[in-house]
């Protein structure tokens, strides 16, 4: 008789494996920078994370192909900026693939834009941090940005998720477009 467990032990394909993530909930980021031009550049991530509070290293994923990815390393700075519920719409225009980079930042919120160590930082953010890049390695599709944590800032609020392919707000409850 087979063991039914060694038999699901196999490799899974693309498709699976983004089933699993998509179940790894996490919180929602918006990554911002400058493009050579000096205009802001920024994408969606939920795969931002603490690697240590001495020295403060943050850590990041984006695609090989992203914008963002390119500016950041042209740039060699950035900011990590950790959403609540009303970011949501910003969150969504930042993961638009087809978004130009005016678009996705946008320019309804200038009044909530400074420039931190040269970079765009949104202060109505629920927590900031700014950061130098130390290293950026390509895994997969994707590269990890590591950088140490240059200004940090958090407000109050309740933090926007993403899980199941979704953007949920507070006590679970999914946002629908």
């Amino acid at each position: 008789m087979a063991d039914p467990v060694s038999s699901l032990a196999t490799r899974p394909g693309v498709a699976q494996c983004l089933d699993l993530y998509a179940k790894l909930a996490s919180g929602v980021c918006v990554v911002t920078t400058r493009g050579a031009d000096g205009r802001p550049v920024c994408a969606t991530v939920s795969s931002a994370a603490a690697v240590s509070a001495s020295p403060p290293l943050m850590s990041l994923c984006l695609a090989n192909g992203s914008r963002t990815l390119a500016a950041l390393r042209h740039r060699g700075s950035f900011a990590l900026h950790v959403l609540d519920e009303r970011h949501r719409p910003w969150a969504e225009r930042c993961a638009d693939p087809l978004a130009t980079a005016a678009d996705r930042f946008g320019e309804e919120h200038a009044d909530n834009t400074e420039y931190v160590h040269g970079v765009p930082v949104r202060t109505d953010a629920l927590a900031w941090s700014v950061c130098a890049v130390t290293d950026i390695r390509p895994y997969g599709d994707h590269h990890l940005v590591v950088g140490e944590v240059l200004a940090a800032h958090t407000g109050t609020g309740h933090p926007l998720l993403w899980y199941d392919r979704g953007f949920h707000g507070q006590g679970g409850e999914a946002f629908h477009g």
